[in-house]
């Protein structure tokens, strides 16, 4: 073969690597591309999720924590994407179903919302500190509803200091409650999803957490309790908290009235008329606020599991925490404030629940 016919040969050779080549490369950049919208479109809700904030619950003393709150909230809902009903609907709906109940929603009143306002979930909560000292304090949970069945969807919860804000020389501390609110609420929404939880063991537990009895001496700190619990519950692998409304509901019409403790024959009820698997009490024994530096915060709670199932008592607990407990340098890992203090015993006895052994 001459040498002519050689390069011929090689010619079309060539042609067709570079064609390939480039086909790898537009192939390449399309999936890139299609990842990338894949991502965003996962990241950004639909245009026609709508939500209704329902009234949140106000265990601070200051009737300015409701006016500084919901704004926030609604903006940075708006800014994510998501659609929220108007206030005037919203008002006429809890007028004409006679609603007086706060930072809770029953089974029937969420399905009935979302038929007749048209939204698919229902976002509500507690307000549990708003302080506008030299170092303000605020802290809230958060839960959202299905307007399907009344289940929850997500919860949250997140609270802190002026303080804790600050690094050395104190910059970047925070004097402002209402800068400090809009900080809080944007940490308790990084985790918000309108997607149902996946639980992934086999053997996941419906529970009712009844009311926490306050035994401190601070004003509604069972209260507050209650709505941490439902939240860290709601985070575990292997329990499925019902929507605290339902249990309020059902408190109700069997007319129970002790907290921390409860009758095995009101367990029963409850458990037939909610289908749950065990139900949780408990009490708040200290709920106590710290002073700067020298006094830190402290908490005690102590909890039980019943399996309703078998009217039995499977576990109990109680833990006590004070802030200054886990400093380990220049401050840092100080708890400035008794809410977060009792969070991590909240946390903590959840986690060790997860031990319980229901067989």
């Amino acid at each position: 073969m001459s040498k002519e016919q050689r390069a011929e040969s090689k010619e079309p050779r060539a042609k067709s690597k570079e064609r390939r080549a480039k086909y790898f490369i537009f192939f390449a950049i399309c999936s890139l591309l299609f990842a990338l919208y894949s991502k965003v479109c996962a990241d950004l809700p639909s245009q026609k999720f709508k939500i209704a904030i329902f009234p949140f619950e106000n265990f601070s003393e200051d009737k300015e924590a409701i006016k500084i709150t919901i704004p926030i909230l609604k903006d940075k809902l708006i800014s994510k994407g998501y659609e929220i009903l108007d206030d005037e609907s919203m008002n006429n709906f809890m007028i004409k179903e006679r609603i007086r109940t706060t930072g809770c929603v029953c089974q029937d009143i969420a399905i009935k919302m979302g038929k007749e306002l048209n939204v698919k979930a229902i976002l509500t909560g507690t307000i549990n500190t708003y302080n506008k000292s030299d170092n303000p304090q605020f802290g809230l949970t958060m839960r959202l509803i299905s307007t399907s069945d009344g289940s929850v969807m997500w919860a949250e919860h997140s609270a802190g200091t002026g303080d804790d804000f600050a690094g050395i020389l104190e910059i970047g501390k925070i004097n402002s409650i209402e800068k400090l609110a809009d900080k809080i609420i944007n940490r308790a929404l990084k985790s918000f999803s309108t997607l149902f939880p996946k639980k992934e063991t086999e053997d996941v537990y419906k529970i009712a957490v009844m009311p926490f009895q306050n035994m401190s001496k601070v004003k509604d700190s069972g209260n507050i309790t209650t709505f941490m619990f439902l939240t860290e519950l709601f985070k575990s692998k292997k329990y499925l908290p019902i929507e605290y409304g339902e249990v309020k509901r059902l408190i109700v019409d069997l007319r129970v009235r002790e907290k921390g403790e409860l009758d095995l024959n009101h367990v029963s009820e409850i458990a037939a008329k909610a289908g749950i698997d065990g139900v949780l009490v408990g009490s708040v024994d200290m709920y106590r606020s710290g002073s700067g530096t020298d006094i830190a915060p402290e908490a005690e709670i102590s909890a039980r599991l019943i399996d309703a199932r078998k009217n039995k008592v499977i576990w109990c607990e109680t833990y006590y925490v004070k802030g200054d407990d886990d400093i380990f340098m220049l401050d840092w890992g100080r708890i400035r404030s008794v809410e977060n203090t009792a969070y991590k015993i909240v946390k903590k006895l959840v986690k060790d629940m997860e031990k319980a052994k229901w067989k």
